[in-house]
Parts: C-alpha cells; sequence; structure tokens
C-alpha cells in the first residue's frame, strides 16, 4: 500500500484565475507521487473554465490549464485537505467562520511573503476583469508566495 499523498487546497472567489494559477505552478513544482493540489472557489459558478488571461499566462509558463473547470468549495474538501492556501483575508475569514475546525490548516498565501510596501497585502489581487498585464503581476505575487508558502509543506 502506498503511503497517502498530502493533500493540498488553494481558494479564491471565482476559480477561474487565481486559484487555478497558484494549483498549477505548485503541482509543477511539487512530486506529484506525494502530493495532491486542487483548487476551489467560494463563489466559484459551476461549470465555468478558467479565464482565457490565466489560460494564456500559464501556456507561457509551459502549464496547460484550459480544460480546468470551476469547482465550489465544499466542507468534505476541507475535511480532506491537510494544507489550504487562500488569496486573501476574506476568504480565510469566509471558511474558518463557516468551518470552525478548519483554522488551523487555512493559511494566507502571502503570509509567507512579507511585502510591506504592497497595498494589496496581506491579499492576492483579483486580476478579474483587468488585462493581461493585470494578471501578469497576479502570476508574479503567486509564483513568489508559493516558493515561500512551500516551507510548510
Amino acid at each position: 500500500m502506498s503511503p497517502k499523498k498530502k493533500n493540498i487546497l488553494i481558494v479564491c472567489t471565482g476559480n477561474t484565475c487565481r486559484s487555478p494559477m497558484a494549483a498549477a505552478l505548485l503541482r509543477k513544482m511539487l512530486d506529484p507521487e506525494e502530493y495532491e493540489v486542487k483548487s476551489a472557489g467560494l463563489a466559484a459558478i459551476f461549470n465555468m473554465g478558467a479565464s482565457a488571461p490565466a489560460i494564456k499566462l500559464m501556456r507561457e509558463e509551459q502549464i496547460d490549464i484550459s480544460d480546468h473547470t470551476t469547482t465550489m468549495l465544499t466542507g468534505e474538501m476541507l475535511e480532506q485537505a491537510d494544507v489550504v492556501f487562500v488569496m486573501s483575508e476574506q476568504h480565510r475569514s469566509g471558511i474558518t467562520g463557516w468551518f470552525k475546525n478548519s483554522q488551523a490548516k487555512v493559511h494566507l498565501l502571502r503570509e509567507f511573503d512579507k511585502v510591506n510596501d504592497d497595498p494589496f497585502y496581506p491579499d492576492v489581487p483579483d486580476p478579474a476583469g483587468g488585462g493581461i498585464e493585470t494578471y501578469r503581476e497576479c502570476l508574479k505575487i503567486i509564483r513568489r508566495s508559493i516558493k515561500k508558502a512551500k516551507k510548510i509543506l
């Protein structure tokens, strides 16, 4: 019997840009034999795909997320997760308010990436509705934060 994989869950609002990009980057960095990485949204609309700018930027990273479909966060997903990374304080407070027993495993993705002069800190800004450069800046923040957040995995 093979050892249980560590289950990592990444959560944002709609599960169309930030969390799919972050999950895809993290999957690329981690051993798939040891980790399972999923993403979900607190307000995901059923069966949507990743946003076009997110797909484009991830292709530049040699990662294909074109088959991503949105997933609404469930209590079962939280229960199965060993570590949950969220994109904003609002996401964390929403999750820990609904699921009190999840507090210890829910982390702001940027809590490991202190950038005091960033007006969005500690949140990863939502690029939805912005242009490709807005998405590019978001991906830069996600990449830097993931590299630092990996230390708790």
